[in-house]
């Protein structure tokens, strides 16, 4: 498997009291509950696809074997002692990230979806300078289909919406396979939503002036368990998410009426 060197692609990019060309410390953040037959594996796979790239599981309270297989083969990781589904296990992780200096923080999904061979991709406009959070889309330049019809009409909508509300095209506003540069990890350090996070904070960092990129990526099947959002829930999900958007939407806009 090819492995990528910090001193080969990676640079810091400048913060203030920075020297450029310094070797960029990077995390990647996995939340977990519930995937002992995949966490091992995937960290692993990361450590070999990305050399010099951290790995941080955030264990969110899993009930099976998942604990136990970190502390046996002495993964770091977090283990949250209640669920705090996604958006709390994604925030601890970016909280952990600011705390320990990290210059950019990756979003993995711990069910392997996201093949570790393609976060370079996701990196290379961080590190260029060209973006400030990058999300891998599994529909730009229709590199594949992997959705059920439900989910792309979904996404459809909510990329509609989005586009809408900041004037920003996107392609797949449910992606959890993202990057962020340590100026809008702070930002989501503070304010990352716990309901619905990837299309939320997506908005919120486009209205913080932040720029986005997409980049294609090929996702994979999940091989064990069950997606969060499938079937009929996937209309109902996307439903909630647009009235939750629209719902924030209308506080930040009360909110800086004052």
């Amino acid at each position: 498997m090819e492995s990528h060197s910090p001193s080969d692609i990676y640079h810091k990019q400048p913060r203030k009291g920075d020297e450029l060309n310094q070797p960029c410390k990077i995390l990647a953040i996995i939340p977990a509950f519930n995937e002992e037959k995949t966490i091992v594996q995937l960290a692993e796979r990361i450590r070999h696809a990305v050399e010099g790239v951290d790995v941080l599981v955030v264990n969110d309270h899993s009930t099976d074997q998942t604990e136990h297989l970190l502390r046996q083969q002495g993964i770091n990781h977090l283990a949250l002692s209640v669920n705090l589904g996604i958006g709390g296990a994604v925030q601890s992780g970016f909280k952990y990230a600011l705390a320990e200096g990290y210059d950019i923080a990756l979003q993995v999904d711990g069910d392997g979806q996201h093949p570790p061979e393609q976060i370079p991709a996701l990196l290379q406009p961080l590190l260029s300078g060209e973006a400030d959070f990058v999300c891998g889309s599994r529909y730009l330049e229709n590199k594949q289909n992997v959705s059920s019809r439900s989910r792309r009409l979904g996404g459809g909508l909510l990329a509609a919406l989005i586009r809408l509300l900041t004037g920003q095209r996107v392609s797949d506003p449910t992606s959890g396979f993202r990057a962020y540069n340590h100026q809008a990890l702070a930002v989501l350090g503070s304010i990352y939503p716990q309901d619905y996070p990837e299309p939320i904070s997506m908005i919120e960092l486009i209205m913080h002036g932040f720029r986005l990129r997409e980049v294609p990526v090929q996702m994979v099947e999940r091989q064990h368990g069950r997606s969060s959002i499938a079937g009929l829930d996937t209309l109902f999900y996307m439903i909630k998410v647009i009235f939750a958007i629209l719902i924030a939407r209308i506080r930040r806009t009360k909110h800086y009426a004052y």
